[in-house]
């Protein structure tokens, strides 16, 4: 079959493939269409102890990029403060620990955004690297030291909530929320010791790289002390809520899409590789990428 394409469509196809890649980028698990975790990934980043503060859920209102909302996979940025020789008869690896990602709709009836009802809630186990031990040439000894010659009291990582194949379409604008346990705090909290305790979700001091952070100085929280919210309790405590004050702080999360080609044009130019199938699997090239667009394979 052959086909004969003007210069003018081509110049279409070209405005809308880099309209695409302006609006969204790739990833290894899609493209992304809110990405705030900064790249490359440093060390360490600023953090939010669910332990010391008391969090039992933490997140953000956001807006997305682009068009495309089947939602394949969520990453989050933790950082991780617990050091093996502290509990040395665990993994050497690490330790693995429950982690809920909750999605909400946005209520926007009343005078603020309010978190609204529940697209969908995932729990996956995960991971949790070590802290590298202390470097004692750090100043006060209780540091690591990172390749780059500086000391960091966490390390940072990331987490992926994998989403492929459960079909969930998101809106233009949702608020998302971390949630786990500790020891003492959480939905359900443990009530033993553990690394947990020192286990944290980054913060991003940065413009999203893709996508739009809302409310530049709010983020969603839930807390059961009064005095850590910015309004002092008075929006009420342990109730996942709007809090101000936040500045240049915000969860450093990437959401991620699975864009299915629904012309053969979207596989030119090389769109095909911004490009997947419905249960998510990428294609080799432009002709598989129009194959799949006349036979659905």
């Amino acid at each position: 079959m052959k086909y004969r394409v003007s210069k003018f469509t081509m110049l279409s196809v070209f405005v809308v493939i880099a309209a695409l890649l302006v609006s969204v980028s790739a990833s290894a698990a899609g493209i992304s269409i809110y990405n705030s975790i900064p790249e490359p990934l440093p060390p360490n980043l600023p953090s939010l102890g669910y332990q010391a503060t008391s969090t039992a859920e933490f997140g953000d209102y956001i807006a997305f990029a682009g068009t495309a909302r089947n939602l394949s996979a969520v990453t989050v940025t933790m950082s991780n403060w617990a050091l093996h020789s502290t509990y040395p008869t665990m993994d050497a690896a690490g330790f693995t620990h429950p982690i809920t990602l909750n999605i909400y709709n946005v209520d926007l009836s009343g005078p603020t955004p309010a978190v609204g009802s529940l697209i969908t809630t995932v729990t996956q186990n995960f991971l949790i690297p070590w802290r590298p031990e202390a470097d004692p040439t750090c100043a006060g000894g209780t540091a690591w030291r990172a390749s780059n010659g500086s000391c960091y009291n966490g390390y940072a990582f990331n987490i992926v909530f994998d989403f492929s194949g459960q079909g969930i379409t998101l809106p233009n604008q949702v608020i998302y929320g971390i949630a786990y346990n500790t020891n003492t705090w959480g939905y359900n909290p443990i009530g033993l010791n553990g690394p947990y305790e020192s286990l944290n979700v980054g913060l991003a001091s940065t413009a999203p790289s893709t996508g739009t952070d809302v409310e530049t100085d709010v983020v969603f929280w839930n807390t059961h002390y009064a005095g850590f919210y910015s309004d002092g309790g008075a929006g009420g405590v342990d109730t996942f809520r709007r809090d101000a004050a936040w500045t240049p702080y915000t969860p450093a999360v990437r959401f991620d899409v699975i864009a299915v080609p629904t012309s053969e044009a979207q596989c030119k130019l090389d769109g095909w590789k911004l490009l997947a199938r419905t249960d998510g699997s990428p294609f080799k090239n432009q002709g598989d990428c129009v194959q799949f667009v006349n036979t659905s394979k």
